[in-house]
């Protein structure tokens, strides 16, 4: 994908007045300002950077694919390519994809959204603010403000800055140490390698992928604890089946699925996450969907360790629990800082509403972390799904702030420090809303059945559990050097009475 696509001209300076001021152009800050402009009020959107696309054009390579079923992470309604118009991404899309819709969005919105702008302090409340921003870079730049009477503040908060690898005796390392991020590892040639990776979130998992469908030799994975992976099935599972009044997936089909995973676990040899069976995945970690996990561990070409990194030698690494693993590649997959200390520093607000309001008219739209909660919910932990959501509650208060006021933002809305919000929070506030109004019930309501159309035009479950099926077996092949594998020789598929649940 040729990023320059997503570097928009300039079609002038930034408003003086605005009904709403987005800060940042990726992926929630684009579908606010979508959603706003359809409502009829005015926009601009302010981005930092010279492009659109948020952390997918800073960290998605060439190979990442997104970790949802596509039908949970699609924008083809943002793109008037909805109902398969031009046709539609592939299942777990890859990044080249997402990035296209992201490109073709940007288009549609180029003439409100203003690149090269770095928003410096946001400044009033009860909806009259003042957007303090530095226009350019370099000599040229030239301070200047923006008054509206709404703003969104689309600025990750879980993914900032990669955390660096950084181990004694680096330079000593005669192959290639990188971190997993962008195009970091694009001309590694994986056929034949021995690989560790540091980490166990969703790009340790991607690179994990990455390497083993492109030849790795083994594959060790390093990390403090054992994260949370599941299949592709279970995914599809918890965006495809039925949900009741309450947004909820009948209990008897949850403990069916779960109990088809924990034998996937123990046919497989993974090991089980350290928080099972109390929890489904440790505190501050995601849920990684991988069935390369599961296949590569079961081939023998993929294994974990607890522990970290004590060392690097010529030739590989010491572990922290004295072990030497020989490795041609070292990939550094340890997480990313937290950015919402940007969220504090513009606003000087410290705390935020569930219902993710730091006042009238102001939201911090942004992926929190992702609680045991996240994964129960009709946002099926979609950053997407949350933002569809929320954007049509944003548009709701607007049109409708002195009915809506006190449950968005007034006193009667908990709040919660900025730095830990978390899933749970705003699930709950959103559940509340849509028993209580019937405006965004409704959108909440179309918006689920909007994607229940999408996923049974595009791969039912009867049709989804033939095409996975189909995959998982020739999964073997490609992991055994294009050699197949027996099927009695193949982990066992565990998931074919999934669409009776559906």
């Amino acid at each position: 994908f040729d990023k320059r696509s997503l570097v928009l001209p300039r079609c002038g300076p930034p408003p003086e007045q605005v009904d709403v001021v987005v800060v940042g152009a990726g992926l929630l800050g684009m579908i606010t300002a979508k959603r706003c402009l359809d409502a009829g009020f005015t926009v601009a959107v302010l981005e930092q950077r010279p492009l659109v696309g948020g952390i997918w054009s800073m960290y998605a390579n060439g190979t990442s694919q997104v970790n949802s079923s596509e039908g949970g992470y699609c924008l083809k309604e943002f793109i008037g390519e909805e109902g398969g118009k031009n046709g539609d991404n592939r299942d777990h899309s890859t990044a080249a994809e997402v990035l296209r819709d992201f490109a073709k969005l940007g288009e549609s919105l180029k003439r409100h959204i203003f690149t090269q702008v770095k928003v410096v302090k946001v400044l009033g409340s009860a909806g009259d603010y003042h957007v303090l921003f530095q226009d350019g870079v370099g000599p040229s730049a030239a301070a200047a403000v923006a008054r509206c009477r709404g703003v969104v503040l689309c600025i990750n908060d879980r993914v900032g800055l990669p955390r660096p690898l950084s181990v004694p005796g680096q330079e000593q390392f005669k192959g290639v140490v990188a971190d997993g991020t962008a195009d970091s590892l694009a001309d590694v040639d994986w056929r034949g390698k021995r690989v560790v990776i540091v980490g166990m979130g969703a790009f340790a998992v991607e690179n994990v992928r990455t390497a083993l469908e492109n030849g790795a030799r083994e594959v060790v994975v390093v990390g403090r604890r054992h994260g949370t992976i599941c299949p592709k099935m279970i995914d599809y599972l918890n965006f495809v089946k039925p949900w009741d009044e309450k947004y909820k997936h009948d209990t008897q089909t949850n403990v069916k699925q779960f109990l088809r995973w924990k034998e996937l676990y123990e046919a497989s040899g993974c090991t089980v996450p350290e928080c099972w069976p109390k929890q489904v995945k440790h505190e501050g970690h995601t849920i990684s969907v991988s069935d390369v996990w599961f296949i590569g561990h079961f081939m023998k070409k993929l294994s974990t360790r607890s522990g970290e990194l004590a060392s690097l030698g010529p030739d590989g690494v010491t572990l922290s629990s004295g072990e030497f693993v020989h490795c041609d590649v070292v990939v550094g997959c340890i997480g990313f800082e937290r950015s919402a200390h940007l969220c504090e520093a513009l606003t000087g607000r410290s705390e935020v509403k569930t219902s993710n309001y730091l006042d009238r008219d102001m939201m911090y739209l942004a992926d929190a972390e992702i609680d045991e909660g996240a994964f129960n919910s009709f946002f099926g932990s979609s950053v997407l799904e949350y933002g569809k959501f929320f954007s049509n509650v944003y548009v709701e208060g607007l049109k409708r702030g002195d009915e809506l006021g006190e449950r968005l933002w007034g006193d009667g809305t908990a709040s919660v420090g900025i730095t830990a919000r978390k899933w749970n929070q705003y699930i709950a506030a959103g559940l509340q809303l849509i028993e209580s109004d019937a405006a965004i019930a409704a959108h909440a309501r179309m918006q689920v059945e909007r994607r229940t159309e999408h996923f049974w035009r595009t791969m039912p479950p009867q049709s989804f559990l033939e095409v996975n099926r189909k995959e998982w077996e020739e999964l073997h092949q490609r992991l055994n050097g294009g050699i197949p594998v027996p099927k009695e020789q193949q982990l066992p598929y565990f998931f074919d009475e999934a669409p009776q649940w559906c």
